[in-house]
């Protein structure tokens, strides 16, 4: 995987990313998500690299539905990483 600064340090963070997950936030009514941005991002990537890049967005909707239901955002990500990294072993 490329190595890229973390989302909320790239340029347009403030400018553009930002206030598109806010206004995500607000139409979709969980404004008050505390969302960790680049822990998801990493998350993500693990998937991307290790299963496949298009189950990236999809572990990200299931982590969701885990914190949805009373998981912790880190607990929910690392399972998801685990579980990554024993399959390619496997």
């Amino acid at each position: 995987m490329a190595s890229r600064p973390p989302v909320t340090r790239q340029s347009d963070w403030e400018t553009t990313l930002l206030p598109w997950l806010r206004d995500v936030a607000a139409d979709l009514e969980v404004g008050g998500v505390d969302l960790d941005v680049d822990r998801v991002h990493t998350m993500t990537g693990v998937v991307a690299d290790g299963v496949q890049r298009s189950m990236a967005p999809i572990s990200a909707f299931l982590v969701g539905a885990a914190v949805a239901r009373g998981a912790g955002l880190e607990e929910a990500c690392t399972a998801v990483e685990e579980l990554t990294r024993a399959r390619a072993k496997a």
